[in-house]
């Protein structure tokens, strides 16, 4: 292994839920609920059914090589080259996903901020922000997570529970009208959220106790989707589907109503500060899997002198990869289920399967 961190399954555990919450709560309440209407936190309870499909799949093939990774084991699994192959494209995976989180939390904050600096400015800010904190290796970012979770679930809940007097619970009436294709249509975009969880397959050998990396795996995916179950339900009985499937990020109107109390002014700059420390942890995670990536695949003995020049290539593909925000959208919605499920669920079943067949790895969990 190229660092000395250990992780426990609790820490690991509070580490996926900010990874996949970071983001989902963004935009893709207005995407789910764009398919399934009022029916919308249905599609999440069925992503999440088969979310937990996937970090079951995901860690029985990550314990069959509990000391190494992602990146590693498909060359014991399919022969070096085909295996190096498949951890290339797992690097390009990562980078593109990460471009993309940078890109709508940098627009995200030139939404929120009024009058607001260049997009660039806030790319460039998490990246560097990013940078510091990869370089300080896995155990580091994960302890600080540790500390900011509660911080950020927290707001969630309370953000709920303040808002709920502006709920109508006519708005998520009738129940199951929709059609059952537009429900798994609404299904497939918060289940590539959810299948993010492919990540704790870079995490298992870091783990103090691998053998729980199934429980933690499962549990990451049942909290988040609860959570944005909930999230989901309670959008939709404030504002309603139609204006839901207007709003280009749902949570921060959602936000905007809440206000507690005078000398804590607008509730929104509380949930701000827990977004966009819950985005930096996930920016860093992806970052760190892309460098971990290409130290491995390229058998370095260390990744810190990649640090600077994989921050560049973020930085260039956060800017060009997607034109403008409604090119973003459109990806996010169109695109993205299909580009994350192939490497989130299909490719780790088929590694799986070859590696059944020719009796590679070990059975420990």
């Amino acid at each position: 292994m190229l660092e000395n961190s250990k992780i426990s399954s609790r820490q690991a555990v509070f580490l996926m839920v900010t990874m996949i919450f970071a983001t989902v709560i963004l935009s893709v309440p207005a995407i789910t609920v764009k398919h399934a209407r009022q029916d919308a936190w249905i599609s999440v309870g069925l992503a999440t059914v088969a979310g937990l499909l996937i970090a079951r799949l995901v860690t029985t093939l990550g314990l069959r090589f509990p000391e190494r990774t992602l990146f590693e084991y498909p060359a014991e699994i399919l022969g070096r080259w085909p295996g190096k192959l498949v951890g290339f494209f797992y690097i390009i995976w990562f980078l593109h996903i990460n471009a993309g989180v940078i890109r709508e939390y940098g627009e995200f904050l030139v939404t929120a901020f009024r009058p607001a600096p260049p997009l660039i400015v806030f790319n460039l800010m998490a990246v560097a922000i990013a940078a510091y904190t990869v370089r300080n290796g896995l155990e580091v970012f994960t302890r600080a997570n540790e500390i900011f979770f509660p911080l950020t679930m927290g707001l969630i809940v309370i953000t709920s529970i303040f808002a709920s007097g502006e709920t109508d619970i006519q708005r998520l009436l009738p129940v199951a009208d929709v059609d059952a294709v537009s429900i798994f249509k609404g299904a497939m975009v918060p289940l590539a959220w959810f299948g993010e969880i492919v990540t704790i397959a870079l995490v298992i050998p870091y783990l103090n106790r691998p053998r729980e990396s199934h429980r933690a795996a499962v549990t990451s995916v049942l909290i988040s989707g609860v959570v944005f179950m909930l999230v989901v339900a309670n959008a939709i009985g404030i504002f309603g589907p139609d204006l839901i499937e207007a709003m280009v990020f749902p949570g921060l109107n959602k936000y905007r109503i809440v206000n507690l109390a005078n000398f804590l002014g607008r509730f929104e700059a509380l949930a701000m500060t827990a977004w966009v420390t819950a985005g930096f942890v996930k920016i860093s995670i992806f970052y760190w899997a892309t460098l971990l990536g290409v130290s491995q695949v390229l058998e370095l003995k260390d990744y810190r002198s990649l640090v600077l020049p994989v921050g560049g290539v973020l930085m260039a593909m956060s800017m060009l990869d997607h034109p403008s925000a409604l090119h973003l959208q459109h990806f996010e919605a169109q695109v993205f289920p299909f580009f994350a499920l192939t490497f989130e669920a299909a490719i780790p079943l088929l590694l799986l399967i070859t590696a059944l067949v020719r009796g590679k790895g070990e059975r420990l969990g």
